[in-house]
């Protein structure tokens, strides 16, 4: 008999939304700067703390991670 092999499941990475002050969910780049929306719809969901830490960069809002 062959040797099973147990697949590896690789563990999900938890993504998270950034709101800034005025609750509006970051959506992306526009022009080179970091855009915001009111619509929650909007929000781009992030996976790494250095993507926060390079939005900080191109504003100055604070801002917050929220996990979906």
């Amino acid at each position: 008999m062959g040797k099973r092999l147990k697949k590896f499941v690789e563990p999900k990475v938890p993504e998270f939304i950034v709101l800034n002050e005025y609750c509006q969910v970051f959506c992306g780049c526009k022009g080179g700067y970091p855009a915001f929306s009111d619509n929650i719809e909007d929000a781009k969901p992030l996976v790494r703390d250095s993507q926060v830490r390079t939005i900080q960069q191109g504003t100055s809002f604070k801002l917050e991670k929220e996990y979906l």
